[in-house]
C-alpha cells in the first residue's frame, strides 16, 4: 500500500532546511524535496513540526503540518486515481510542485488581467484556500473596471500589461479608486496584491516595469487622520448589561455581545462555543478550549466572570446559536435600546446604483455609535479595554495575535483616552 512520510536531511539544529518526502509502494521507494516547505531540525519530530502554529509565511492560512497532511492526501489520492507507471519520479515532482511543472510547460500572457486567471489556476493546483482565490478575483474585477473606464476616456487605451505598471499608472489608479470612494487602505491592499502578482509573473520571465519594485505602502501614515473603527467602553457594556431587552431574541443577542467583549475572539469562533469546550484545571480555574477557525491556532483562554454569569443564568450553557448575519443586525438593535448614542464620525456600508449596477461603499458621516456596531466589535473592545491594564503578553494569549503590532490594530483609544491612561499609570506609581 502506498505511503508518504517526511523527514529532514540537515543536522544544523537552528537553521531552516527543506522538508523531504519519501514515497513508498510495492517496488517504489522515492525521496524528493518539497521546495516550498521548510523547518528547523530542532523544531522537527516524528515526521512533523513540533510547533503546531508554524506557517511558511504571514499570509499562509494553513500551518506547516496542515500543508504536509494535505500534500500527503493529494499524492495518495492522485496515485490511486491515475496509477502512473512510467516516469514515476517526474509524476511525483509535478504533484508536489505543480507551479514548477506548469512553468516548464506553458507560456504566460503579459496582460495582467489574463495572468491573474493563470495565477488563480496555479493557486488552485496548490490547494490554496478559497479566500486567496476570492481576493484575486476581487482585484481582477477592479482592474477590469479601471481598464473599461480608461478605454471610455481614452480611445487609444487597449489593455494593461505588466510593463505598463509605472508610477503614472499608480497615481492614476489611486485617483480612480478615490473617485469610486474606496478607502486608501483598501486601495493600498489592492496595489500590494498587484505587486505580489508581479513577482510571480517575473518568475515566469515576464517583463515587469521597474517602477513596481519601488512602490511603498505606508498605510498607517496615509490613514492616520481617517476615523478608526469603534469599540464598546466599559461604561457602554455596563449600560448594555443593565438594560432589559423586550424580546428573547434580543436578550440572546445581548448575551452573545457580552461574551464577545469578554473573550476577544472572532465571531467565527465565539458563536461555536459550547459547554463541552469548557475545561477545569487542578485549581478549579475554568477555560474555554478550542481551535481558532481562521488561523487553526490551539486556544485555551480563561473563562471570565461576565461569561460565567451568562452561563449561570442559562443552566451552564452558552446562548442559543444564531448566524453572524442575524447577530450583526440584532446587536445594533440591542445597543440602540441601551442608548449607546455617542455621535462618532465613521463609515457605514451603503449600497447605491450606478450605471445600472449595485455599488457598495462605506459612506462617512456622523452616526450614533449603535449604528457602527458589528459582530467584530467584541474582539476590538476586549483589546482596547484591557490594553495598559494587563501585560501585553497576557493580552496576546487571549487574542491569539502573534505580535504586538498586530494587536495594536485593535487598540482604538483616542489620544485623550491614552493620555488619561498614562496619567493614571504614573499616579499609581506615586509620581
Amino acid at each position: 500500500m502506498a505511503s508518504v512520510s517526511y523527514y529532514l536531511r540537515s543536522k544544523v539544529q537552528d537553521k531552516d532546511c527543506t522538508v523531504w518526502l519519501r514515497f513508498r509502494d510495492k517496488g517504489i521507494d522515492l525521496k524528493v524535496p518539497v521546495p516550498y516547505l521548510r523547518c528547523k531540525p530542532k523544531d522537527w519530530k516524528d515526521g512533523k513540526c513540533k510547533i503546531p502554529s508554524k506557517k511558511m509565511s504571514a499570509e499562509d492560512l494553513d500551518t506547516l503540518n496542515v500543508r504536509l497532511l494535505k500534500l500527503e492526501g493529494d499524492i495518495l489520492s492522485k496515485f490511486s486515481a491515475e496509477k502512473p507507471d512510467d516516469y514515476i519520479k517526474e509524476w511525483l515532482e509535478n504533484v508536489i510542485d505543480p507551479v514548477k511543472a506548469l512553468k516548464i510547460e506553458e507560456a504566460y500572457s503579459d496582460e495582467i488581467i489574463v495572468f491573474i486567471d493563470d495565477y488563480i489556476a496555479l493557486k488552485r493546483a496548490q490547494n490554496t484556500s478559497e479566500s486567496t482565490v476570492k481576493k484575486a478575483n476581487v482585484v481582477k474585477n477592479l482592474l477590469i473596471r479601471y481598464i473599461e473606464s480608461r478605454r471610455h476616456n481614452r480611445k487609444t487605451f487597449k489593455t494593461l500589461k505588466f510593463k505598463d505598471l509605472d508610477n503614472s499608472f499608480r497615481v492614476d489608479f489611486e485617483k480612480y479608486c478615490n473617485d469610486e470612494h474606496y478607502k486608501i487602505s483598501t486601495t493600498y491592499r489592492n496595489l500590494k496584491f498587484v505587486k505580489m502578482v508581479c513577482k510571480v509573473a517575473e518568475s515566469f520571465d515576464i517583463e515587469i516595469n521597474r517602477h513596481v519594485w519601488g512602490w511603498k505602502f505606508e498605510i498607517e501614515k496615509a490613514t492616520k487622520d481617517l476615523p478608526k473603527s469603534i469599540y464598546l467602553t466599559q461604561a457602554d457594556l455596563l449600560k448594555i448589561e443593565q438594560t432589559e431587552m423586550p424580546h428573547e431574541y434580543l436578550e440572546n443577542a445581548k448575551d452573545w455581545l457580552i461574551i464577545a467583549c469578554n473573550c476577544a475572539q472572532r465571531v467565527s469562533d465565539y458563536l461555536r462555543f459550547t459547554s463541552n469546550m469548557i475545561v477545569v484545571d487542578d485549581g478549579g480555574q475554568k477555560y474555554i478550549d478550542f481551535t481558532q477557525q481562521k488561523t487553526k491556532a490551539k486556544m485555551k483562554i480563561p473563562l471570565l466572570k461576565k461569561v460565567q454569569e451568562i452561563l449561570d443564568k442559562r443552566d451552564g450553557e452558552f446562548p442559543r446559536r444564531i448566524s453572524d448575519v442575524k447577530l450583526n443586525l440584532y446587536i445594533k438593535e440591542v445597543c440602540e435600546i441601551a442608548e449607546i448614542n455617542e455621535m462618532i464620525y465613521n463609515g457605514v456600508v451603503k449600497t447605491s446604483v450606478k450605471d445600472g449596477k449595485n455599488i457598495t461603499r462605506k459612506v462617512f458621516s456622523e452616526y450614533p455609535k449603535w449604528q457602527l456596531v458589528t459582530s467584530h466589535i467584541g474582539r476590538k473592545s476586549f483589546a482596547s479595554n484591557f490594553y495598559e491594564i494587563i501585560p501585553t503578553t497576557y493580552l496576546l494569549n487571549f487574542t491569539g495575535h502573534k505580535t504586538e503590532k498586530q494587536l495594536l490594530n485593535y487598540i482604538n483609544k483616542s489620544e485623550v483616552e491614552k493620555a488619561k491612561s498614562t496619567a493614571k499609570f504614573f499616579s499609581n506609581l506615586g509620581y
